[in-house]
């Protein structure tokens, strides 16, 4: 495939449309799938004290025991690409779909990232998962697991670069780095931090990963159906 055409500009895509929708569908399932073993695997460790949740006390120890003053300033300030910046880069984001009347991404906007939040919402609520010690000092009124930040950045910054992707061909692959190294600094800034647990991460993700991967499926579905397909 020459550098820099979309996916769908393929070989395979122009002689097989068809072929090519119902493998995108297939892929986006079986990812969500796999997400939600991942996400059922670290949730089956936590009631019973397994091998994940003497990791997470490890880990925990270790970063309260080696950080610093200057390193919680950073990931504070990182912390915000999760939560109020990130807040503030959808509503932008609606704003302009709104002003060019794409509903289409506007309603994907708004079910995605609103969905996730519910969606992590629920989650807490039914493991009622106690944060680290550490997490005394700032103000979380939360349960732990899963991570809402690790879930918001996820579900959101994948949605906005799988779009700018395919806005930006020729930028897809910085546009994707940049978008993981986000992700992940937002992940380790929670766990640095002492808020967060390393499986209140990684649980993040995974329930992030499912709900992303179904809705960029259904979007992908309705922006083009099969039956629209020559």
């Amino acid at each position: 495939m020459p550098h820099g055409h979309k996916p769908s500009h393929s070989r395979f895509a122009r002689l097989h449309p068809k072929a090519y929708f119902w493998i995108h569908v297939a892929v986006g399932l079986l990812l969500a799938g796999a997400c939600a073993w991942a996400f059922a695997s670290i949730a089956e460790d936590l009631p019973e004290k397994g091998t994940m949740v003497h990791v997470d006390k490890w880990v925990t120890a270790w970063l309260q025991r080696h950080g610093t003053q200057y390193g919680e300033s950073i990931f504070l300030f990182v912390s915000l690409f999760g939560d109020q910046a990130l807040d503030a880069i959808l509503v932008a984001t609606g704003i302009l779909f709104l002003a060019r009347r794409d509903w289409n991404r506007l309603l994907a906007l708004i079910v995605t990232c609103g969905g996730g939040a519910l969606l992590n919402y629920m989650l807490k609520a039914s493991f009622h998962r106690a944060r680290p010690d550490a997490a005394a000092q700032f103000a979380t009124d939360a349960w732990s697991f899963p991570s809402g930040h690790a879930t918001d950045s996820l579900i959101s910054y994948g949605l906005l670069t799988y779009w700018l992707r395919a806005r930006f061909p020729r930028w897809r692959t910085p546009i994707f780095v940049a978008c993981i190294a986000l992700v992940a600094l937002i992940g380790y800034a929670r766990i640095y931090l002492g808020v967060h647990y390393l499986s209140d991460v990684m649980g993040g993700y995974l329930s992030g990963g499912v709900w992303l991967a179904v809705c960029i499926t259904a979007y992908h579905f309705s922006v083009r159906p099969p039956e629209a397909i020559d």
